[in-house]
């Protein structure tokens, strides 16, 4: 293998290796949001419900109180969803560059 494609390959495995490591942190950090939120989510989503049960006995409208927690859960819900494509990421990364070091093993 010439010398200009090793040291391209070597390069691919360093940024390679750089943008998973990056992705893992991140995920690291929204995990542990997630998981530090967990409990207060539950409530508020709990609470939600309620209000939205009260809501539709009495016919009233939207008060202030779940239009705020609507935001609050639904901004939950959108990290954890964000999760699951940061993961699908890391994975899908983590794949292509084993196919990287398997290329370069031949």
């Amino acid at each position: 293998m010439p010398w200009q494609t090793v040291h391209m390959t070597d390069k691919k495995i360093k940024n390679k290796q750089s943008l998973i490591q990056q992705l893992r942190e991140v995920a690291e950090k929204e995990t542990a949001w997630l998981e530090k939120n967990r409990l207060l989510y539950t409530q508020k989503r709990e609470q939600l419900e309620s209000l939205i049960k009260e809501r539709d006995l009495t016919g009233g409208e939207v008060t202030p109180e779940e239009q705020k927690l609507i935001k609050h859960v639904a901004l939950y819900e959108s990290r954890r969803s964000g999760m699951w494509d940061l993961a699908k990421e890391i994975n899908e990364e983590e794949q292509s560059f084993d196919q990287i070091i398997s290329r370069k093993k031949r």
